[in-house]
């Protein structure tokens, strides 16, 4: 098991980033279903408005805007951060890596460590396991993790199963060494043998881009995709979070000798509102330490539990709780984090 425990690692910032296009189901749905197909599709996912990024406008885009109002809010001098770690699925090109194309574009110095990331549903678990990491074992001392995905590009619109979840969204979070001691126990998980469940079959190495691609094909419950949309299965899907993140939620907290009982609230990937309630239930945790959010911004990928942790910054993490966060998805992989949250230098969500 891939484990990690700090003592001495804090999240001292966070910034979400909305794009100006802003639609709610029915927009999103008129054209390709009936109003009722809509209501009755969306009502259990728990969504009621969908964001959409511009033309030309990339997740590195929203990316930057997070981070550079993260960075003016908090008055960090550039010479200060010396880590960027960019999770996306949505690069600016196949090559070469965007992180590298931010650090010049935030005026980051020359000695900043960067890489990319392919991550989407546990992408901010990913990345917060890395930076934790990197922290902990002196490479660096302050982490921007920056996650941000364009998405919508690749969801067909006449796709039942996936055009009413994503929104096109970014954030950016500030991991820093801190003389605080906070503990903290991370776990993540992989099991690629699931990888079809949630994919793009085509575009990349393994199937090429072609004119056959791009037709689109007709499912058993009436959705319409083409190879290059991205494709969810989403029993599998569903059957796959039910099952392993009340296991790890279990796992994370014995690991850190912490009682479940005892945290304050549980951040989970908004994946949709149902699934969590249904492991909210297997896991025995009360709705009211297992906040959702999905209605407000849709499902925001590797996105969704800085989102919550904005929500919550000026009311339940305005000083600091016992928190655990955990994401699932695509991959398939999941992990899971134990924590100190909260008393954040900022933590705003702004449209850009």
């Amino acid at each position: 098991m891939a484990i990690l425990k700090t003592q001495n690692v804090k999240i001292s910032a966070l910034c979400c980033a909305l794009p100006g296009d802003e639609r709610d189901v029915y927009q999103v749905g008129r054209g390709f279903f009936e109003d009722e197909t809509i209501r009755k599709t969306t009502e259990p996912i728990g969504v009621e408005k969908l964001y959409f990024a511009d033309e030309g406008q990339t997740a590195s885009d929203l990316c930057f805007f997070a981070a550079k109002h993260l960075i003016e809010k908090t008055a960090i001098a550039a010479e200060e951060i010396d880590g960027l770690i960019f999770a996306t699925q949505t690069p600016d090109y196949p090559a070469p890596a965007t992180s590298c194309i931010l650090q010049d574009r935030l005026g980051l110095t020359s000695d900043c460590f960067t890489m990319d990331i392919n991550a989407g549903c546990s992408a901010f678990v990913d990345a917060y396991f890395i930076a934790a990491n990197m922290i902990q074992g002196g490479a660096c001392r302050k982490i921007l993790i920056l996650i941000g995905d364009t998405l919508r590009r690749n969801i067909s619109p006449g796709d039942k199963g996936l055009t009413f979840i994503i929104s096109d969204a970014a954030s950016a979070v500030l991991v820093e060494r801190t003389g605080e001691t906070i503990p903290s126990t991370t776990i993540v998980k992989t099991r690629g043998s699931g990888f079809e469940s949630l994919i793009i079959p085509a575009g990349g190495s393994r199937e090429p881009v072609s004119d056959e691609t791009g037709e689109m094909q007709v499912d058993g419950d009436g959705s319409k995709r083409s190879l290059e949309d991205m494709y969810m299965n989403g029993m599998d899907v569903f059957t796959f979070a039910v099952k392993e993140v009340p296991v790890i939620i279990k796992e994370v907290a014995e690991l850190h000798e912490i009682d479940v009982d005892d945290i304050d609230y549980f951040l989970l990937h908004q994946a949709n509102a149902y699934m969590l309630k249904f492991i909210a239930k297997r896991a025995k945790i009360p709705m009211e330490k297992m906040p959702v959010n999905i209605s407000k911004y849709g499902n925001t990928n590797g996105s969704t539990i800085p989102f919550l942790i904005c929500d919550l910054a000026g009311s339940e993490l305005s000083s600091p709780r016992d928190v655990i966060f955990s994401g699932f998805g695509i991959g398939l992989s999941w992990g899971a984090a134990v924590t100190r949250l909260g008393g954040f230098s900022s933590a705003d969500i702004i449209r850009v």
